[in-house]
């Protein structure tokens, strides 16, 4: 029995995507209220009260740097008490934002454009993480089975491919692969699955292609997968993936707690980076991933610094593709405190 359902990408609309995402709905009815300690106006450059915040998070590799900015006092030295919400997707997790139960979220760039396009007020305040500079060090790949037949992104014209969401991140990436490679992007078929799921339905023959990232690329490789090609990296090498956000109300409300977790998580960000080591022994702590995968898989990349060049670059296909109708201005996508 197939563990999906099969959708043509034709016949889905912006509205319905967003249906899928569960924004309209959080923006429209939500009224669950903030859990902050604080706001702004009691602070002073004196005294700065502590305050404890919510943040929506993947349990995935690519959200280390919080749990180590957490580990090493980074937030702590701003007096912020920050308590991570491991969900299962970046739409459950724009939902609280939106709603107000979450304060940050961390969440892909293409959602954040597709929801400002819309009229929903996110902001991304951090960076999350980023494509590698070059294919060599590709954490995100795009695989087939090694006895498929498929030898190049010209093949998977028509093939069914595993996405973890629909008009996410890596559906975007993988349409761009696949206009560089003179595929119709419509010409494919794209399933939902999480990432883990993709390896045994790609085992399993029930998707001829996945669009995966580490530690699943090195997985299926392991076990006779074939890479086409990176992901992100194929799409636009050092693009911004993803990134942490709150909403504009939030900013609004509270700029002081907005401006100390930026100022931790840039922190904390940047010592991921340099501390690759760190990296890999936390991630056990907070996902499923085992410390022997950990230590060897390829890691995402760490900045503080928000490209807005790539956050265009991404604006600029999915109008092209048809997802939006509007331009979105990087004002509306990145805070204006943001390190850029």
């Amino acid at each position: 029995m197939k563990i999906f359902k099969n959708i043509n990408r034709r016949s889905i609309t912006a509205a319905s995507s967003l249906a899928t995402f569960g924004l309209i709905a959080a923006a429209c009815g939500s009224s669950t209220s903030s859990t902050n300690t604080t706001s702004s106006s009691a602070e002073t450059s004196t005294t700065i009260a502590p305050a404890t915040i919510n943040v929506g998070v993947l349990p995935i590799a690519d959200v280390a740097p919080l749990y180590i900015g957490i580990k090493e006092g980074f937030f702590a030295k701003q007096k912020l008490t920050v308590v991570p919400h491991a969900l299962q997707g970046g739409a459950a997790v724009a939902s609280a934002v939106v709603g107000g139960s979450l304060q940050f979220g961390y969440g892909a760039t293409a959602n954040l454009i597709l929801a400002n396009a819309h009229g929903i007020a996110l902001r991304f305040v951090a960076a999350g993480d980023f494509a590698a500079s070059n294919s060599t060090n590709a954490w995100s790949g795009i695989l087939v089975n090694a006895n498929s037949g498929i030898t190049s992104i010209a093949g998977l014209a028509s093939k069914t491919i595993a996405s973890n969401a629909l008009q996410g991140e890596n559906e975007l990436a993988l349409d761009s692969v696949l206009l560089k490679n003179g595929v119709n992007p419509s010409s494919v078929h794209v399933v939902v699955l999480s990432f883990p799921t993709m390896v045994s339905a790609l085992a399993a023959g029930q998707v001829q292609a996945v669009t995966e990232v580490e530690p699943f690329v090195a997985s299926i490789a392991a076990h006779g997968g074939k890479l086409l090609s990176p992901l992100f990296e194929g799409e636009q090498p050092g693009m911004l993936v993803s990134g942490y956000f709150t909403s504009a109300a939030e900013i609004s409300s509270n700029p002081g707690v907005v401006k100390r977790f930026v100022t931790a998580i840039n922190q904390s960000l940047n010592y991921a980076a340099e501390n690759p080591s760190a990296a890999r022994a936390i991630i056990p702590t907070y996902s499923s991933i085992p410390s022997t995968v950990a230590n060897n898989m390829k890691l995402p990349v760490w900045s503080s610094t928000i490209t807005s060049s790539s956050v265009q670059g991404q604006e600029q296909l999915m109008k092209k593709l048809g997802w939006i109708t509007s331009n979105v201005s990087n004002s509306q996508l990145v805070w204006s405190g943001a390190n850029k």
